[in-house]
């Protein structure tokens, strides 16, 4: 589960960056209603423009946290607005709206700490509070006011910072239990495989192995025909076990009859996972191919590491012929040796 309250709070897509927008012009259209209240309206105008660029940088795309130079350009803005704008007040004893720079200021340091830049967030603050503390002292405003003013916002930033430390920890939270559900459903996934793989052995076994343990504990001598079979059963029932990968009905039939005419047949599993349909369809037509074309010799196959670039190998051995054939996803690639 995604954690990143980038991306949680859609603060960078349409729907976030048309927030940014929104608080941008509804501050603009304070400022406008009270630029008349400013000794300078062009810094005012200068603060405006400056709000719009910092919006801008925190409406652009990335993950949390945000990047190191944008946070730093973020940071500089928001010193900047609040020294253009907090020695430009007129009406100093009671500045109402034409203080819009504290809100901007502090809405601007709230998206950057949901952005992962907390601590950057609050020292942005310190510094907006410094200045504003000390325009104080030079333009004769209320101290207490501006401390008032400041406490006011410190309170939205330290609510908006809050909420992200909680959604924060709640969707690790949620990761944490879904991560363990996924443990559980895979665990118990295993567990039901092995046991169908050990319920279809325990049936081969039944209706394979048990009529040969029964002849085999009677007291008649075995025939050698009868012998014959129990070595193919006996091969059979060991490539079920090391080889489980060439476990089909038709490549088992037909090991069984290249055997019972005297071919050496070894199969081996060094995969470790299933075939999907399609490569076990190309490696169980291959391998039966060969099966059935050889007359005397040996075959050798081998399903390939599951790392591998290659599906499965044969090798086929006919007197002083020998072929090896290497099963690709879509190809396979023959060559032959004689000697």
């Amino acid at each position: 589960m995604n954690t990143d309250l980038t991306s949680v709070l859609h603060l960078t897509d349409t729907r976030g960056r048309a927030l940014l927008a929104f608080y941008g012009a509804g501050t603009t259209l304070v400022a406008a209603l009270t630029i008349g209240q400013l000794t300078n309206p062009w810094l005012g105008g200068a603060a405006l423009v400056l709000l719009w660029t910092a919006l801008a940088l925190l409406g652009r795309s990335g993950a949390a946290p945000f990047a190191p130079i944008p946070t730093a350009i973020v940071l500089a803005l928001v010193g900047i607005i609040a020294l253009l704008s907090a020695w430009n007040l007129r009406n100093v004893a009671s500045p109402g709206y034409s203080g819009w720079y504290l809100g901007a200021s502090t809405f601007v340091l709230l998206v950057l700490g949901l952005r992962g830049r907390a601590l950057y967030a609050w020292g942005g603050f310190a510094l907006l509070a410094a200045i504003s503390v000390g325009s104080t002292f030079g333009t004769g405003q209320d101290l207490v006011a501006a401390i008032n003013d400041l406490l006011r916002q410190a309170g939205t930033l330290f609510i908006g910072s809050l909420f992200a430390l909680v959604v924060r920890r709640a969707r690790a939270v949620i990761a944490l239990i879904q991560q363990r559900e996924v443990e559980r459903v895979a665990s118990e996934a295993a567990t039901a495989a092995a046991t169908r793989e050990r319920a279809t052995q325990n049936a081969r076994l039944e209706e394979h192995a048990r009529p040969a343990l029964e002849r085999l504990s009677s007291d008649e001598p075995l025939t050698a025909e009868e012998r014959e079979s129990m070595a193919l059963l006996e091969a059979e029932l060991r490539d079920g076990i090391r080889a489980a990968g060439f476990d089909t009905e038709l490549i088992v039939a037909e090991t069984r009859a290249a055997r019972g005419r005297g071919i050496q047949v070894v199969l081996v599993d060094d995969r470790g996972s299933e075939l999907t349909e399609a490569d076990r369809r190309l490696v169980e037509r291959t391998l039966v191919d060969e099966l059935r074309a050889i007359r005397h010799g040996t075959v050798t196959a081998r399903l390939s590491s599951f790392d591998s670039d290659e599906i499965a190998t044969i090798v086929v051995a006919e007197g002083k012929s020998y072929r090896s054939l290497v099963i690709g996803s879509d190809e396979v690639a023959v060559t032959t040796l004689s000697q």
